[in-house]
């Protein structure tokens, strides 16, 4: 049971910026070719290379570099909300890409090895092997320790926080939302605001009944639901989707993504993603 909770621990999904995953990537192909330059973890056979040794390390270095753009540019596309990435979900992707990386590195023996057995399975064996003994550094070391910072870190920060209602004076108790269909056009009662969620152009209003919620589907996209009510300061967006009444903040978790918030008759938490951190603590400050 304690190894399942671990598993869906929440974690915080990297892959989505490409230009930041680029870099990462880059950096850890760099201190790779460093690391197998200065220690030389396994045995090379010079006698074999049909490339200068140098260019034999930097080629497996990189090679990991468009593998891994490429797979997770896939799992961009099919991935519509990341708040539910979990370290269980983080490690099986991860694995996935050591075992391509692998199979990657044999394909290329070919090019660079004049070994007649290049295409044996013991030589598939052999590169998936390696592939995963350098990973294994990152699965089971790096990533754990990265979860219990940012834990400590968020939950830390979230019991520092004190939420009270807005004191700035509203100019209005209710609005007309617009949608891109007249008809779906409505007013909005602000006190009974909790929450929108926002896929695509539509847009999830929830909105807080007597002992519980309503929910209305309306075709708006995040920024122009934002523009319309961009006048009342206590609406925050939390999230690329989400965008929030923080006078309904019931209680605030912190975990290895940043915030959750449970709101007023609402049974499911609300995400608060660690780029909003900042702005968010200043706001309930």
């Amino acid at each position: 049971m304690q190894f399942l909770n671990y598993f869906n621990q929440l974690y915080p999904y990297y892959y989505r910026n490409r230009k930041n995953l680029l870099i990462i990537l880059f950096i850890f192909s760099f201190l790779s070719f460093c690391f197998s330059y200065l220690f030389q973890p396994f045995e090379l056979n010079i006698s074999e290379h049909k490339v200068n040794s140098n260019w034999v390390l930097l080629i497996h270095a990189f090679i990991p570099l468009p593998i891994v753009f490429v797979y997770f540019w896939f799992v961009n596309k099919n991935l519509k909300d990341d708040t539910f990435w979990t370290i269980g979900k983080e490690i099986i992707h991860l694995s996935i890409v050591l075992l391509l990386i692998g199979i990657a590195d044999f394909l290329i023996r070919d090019f660079i090895y004049t070994n007649p057995n290049n295409w044996s399975f013991q030589y598939l064996f052999e590169e998936i092997r390696n592939t995963f003994l350098v990973g294994v550094l990152l699965l089971i070391i790096i990533l754990p320790l990265n979860l219990h910072r940012l834990l400590k870190k968020y939950q830390n920060s979230a019991t520092k926080l004190s939420f009270k209602k807005s004191k700035f004076i509203r100019k209005k108790e209710s609005i007309l939302i617009n949608s891109f269909i007249n008809s779906e056009s409505f007013n909005l009662k602000i006190d009974t605001f909790l929450f929108a969620k926002i896929d695509g152009n539509y847009a999830e209003i929830y909105t807080k009944s007597e002992n519980s919620f309503d929910k209305k589907l309306i075709r708006v996209s995040l920024k122009e639901l934002e523009e319309q009510l961009k006048e009342f300061n206590f609406i925050f967006k939390t999230h690329r989707s989400y965008l929030v009444n923080t006078n309904q903040i019931k209680s605030i978790n912190g975990n290895a993504q940043g915030y959750k918030l449970q709101l007023n008759n609402y049974p499911l938490e609300i995400p608060v993603s660690r780029s909003k951190i900042k702005e968010f603590n200043f706001i309930l400050a």
